[in-house]
């Protein structure tokens, strides 16, 4: 590095030759005149502090190039990274915490693992907990792994990169003992004729995602499961669901991204 002469550098060497030149006059007259004491004693002090700035300047100096930028830490999503069948870039990890809760995670890949890119949310699950063998009107959610397919809901899209219906009171969703040919697990109109659960319901489903369980629509298995916003009462019969700013967040995050849900 190149070497300058700067100002505390300066002070010091015109404080140092004042400090000598003190000291000369006073060895060779053998008297101390004192003027010359009272100069000597400036000079030494100008001396000293000259040296104190120096030296702390230096310790800045040397300091500002010993830190490095802290590394952000990276959690993996291990409990998904397991699961036949998980093959997404973007997956939303629904980890069971109690019966009727769970903590999600929004999961990106990188590489051959997926990190963890957001949460925990809060989750709410059925009133009757979970389960790997879904039943119409058991009140469960059924665990595994699921794409996640087009929104609805009484509002307009919030940002979801996928198609949008924006429902209204004719909108439902055939469930119960309807057969495949008559629309099971399904969005239907009732004005064509059409009953199961109404979908015009403007606190859970005002922001709605389907989740894609029993596509096969086969009678009986389970219809009308959902990732969406929280119920009053805080329950679902089967469904999904979470704060409505967290879903929100998760709608965006996936954008237009095929994603899968892992309920487990």
């Amino acid at each position: 590095m190149p070497t300058t002469t700067g100002p505390r550098m300066m002070t010091l060497l015109r404080s140092l030759s004042a400090f000598a030149l003190g000291g000369a006059l006073v060895l060779g007259s053998g008297i101390a005149q004192p003027a010359q004491a009272h100069t000597s004693a400036t000079a030494q002090t100008q001396a000293q502090a000259a040296l104190t700035g120096s030296s702390q300047a230096s310790v800045k100096l040397g300091g500002s190039g010993s830190s490095k930028p802290k590394k952000k830490k990276v959690t993996y999503c291990t409990g998904i990274e397991k699961k036949k069948g998980v093959t997404a870039s973007k997956v939303i990890e629904v980890r069971q915490k109690t019966k009727t809760t769970a903590n999600i995670y929004l999961c990106k890949k990188s590489g051959k693992r997926y990190v963890r890119d957001g949460g925990a949310y809060a989750g709410k699950l059925g009133y009757n907990g979970v389960t790997s063998k879904k039943r119409e009107g058991d009140g469960k959610t059924p665990t595994g792994v699921y794409w996640l397919r087009d929104g609805f809901g009484t509002s307009k899209n919030p940002g979801l990169g996928k198609k949008w219906t924006k429902v209204t009171r004719d909108h439902v969703w055939v469930d119960g003992k309807a057969s495949k040919a008559k629309g099971y697990n399904t969005m239907k109109r009732k004005s064509k004729g059409y009953r199961g659960e109404a979908l015009y319901q403007p606190k859970p489903y005002k922001y709605s995602q389907v989740i894609g369980y029993n596509e096969a629509r086969k009678a009986g298995k389970g219809s009308a499961i959902f990732l969406h916003a929280n119920t009053k009462s805080m329950k679902t019969a089967g469904c999904v669901s979470m704060y409505e700013k967290s879903l929100v967040k998760a709608m965006k995050w996936q954008g237009k991204t095929k994603t899968q849900i892992v309920i487990h």
